[in-house]
């Protein structure tokens, strides 16, 4: 896995873009990895020096790169939940010209030599990634996930816990694939898909919505 110069410095000071659960998540796996550092949160939704379990909110996102321009922070990550994906995607493409993103992966992950992880991207506890798997940036793995070989992650993506991935699988942008959803072998999942808890999908999904079952079938839109 390749890794740019900031991650293998001694420490990496990270901001998380984000002060609610996720980013509190966030903050504590780093806070409990070696070589990782919070300096603290930026969120338009809570007040400027608000103290958190993990750190304080260092101010609203519009702040994020004077801040790193004055050396409060090395890197970023997003700590901003899968129900807005678009706007994950969104700060993230407008911020990373100007501000490094971190890759975390955690230790109790396995990931081959063969494997990438994009800056942005973010691996739980108990994933695994096999061979010539490539997580695109701005991806988040929950705990205990498995990619198996050759499969790619496009971006701005996540996946929820206990995921399973087979070979030459493709998910495009913005796909959230819910807990314990299967996909089998040489499948193509397109961009602004969904699945709900449990879903095996055999088929090839072109249409955004959401899929539940197994097999998986596309949700039913309701009407108003």
């Amino acid at each position: 896995m390749d890794k740019p110069d900031l991650i293998s410095s001694a420490e990496v000071r990270v901001a998380v873009i984000g002060a609610g659960s996720l980013g509190q998540q966030v903050a504590q796996h780093l806070q409990q990895t070696a070589g990782w550092a919070v300096a603290g949160f930026f969120d338009d939704f809570a007040a400027p020096a608000t103290i958190t379990v993990h750190g304080p909110v260092l101010g609203r996102i519009e702040a994020i790169e004077a801040a790193f321009a004055s050396g409060t922070f090395d890197a970023l990550l997003m700590g901003i939940g899968y129900n807005h994906l678009a706007v994950r995607q969104q700060l993230f493409e407008r911020l990373v010209a100007h501000v490094p993103f971190a890759s975390f992966v955690h230790p109790a992950a396995y990931v081959d030599h063969s494997a990438v992880v994009e800056p942005g991207c973010f691996v739980s506890p108990g994933c695994v990634l096999d061979l010539n798997v490539h997580l695109g940036p701005n991806t988040f793995l929950y705990p205990g996930c498995v990619v198996a070989h050759d499969t790619t992650l496009v971006g701005h993506s996540f996946l929820a816990p206990a995921v399973r991935l087979a070979g030459h699988v493709t998910v495009q942008h913005r796909c959230f694939l819910g807990i314990g959803t299967i996909v089998i072998d040489n499948l193509r999942l397109e961009e602004d898909i969904r699945t709900g808890g449990g879903a095996t999908v055999v088929h090839h999904l072109t249409t955004p919505g959401t899929y539940i079952g197994t097999p998986a079938k596309k949700k039913p839109s309701i009407d108003n």
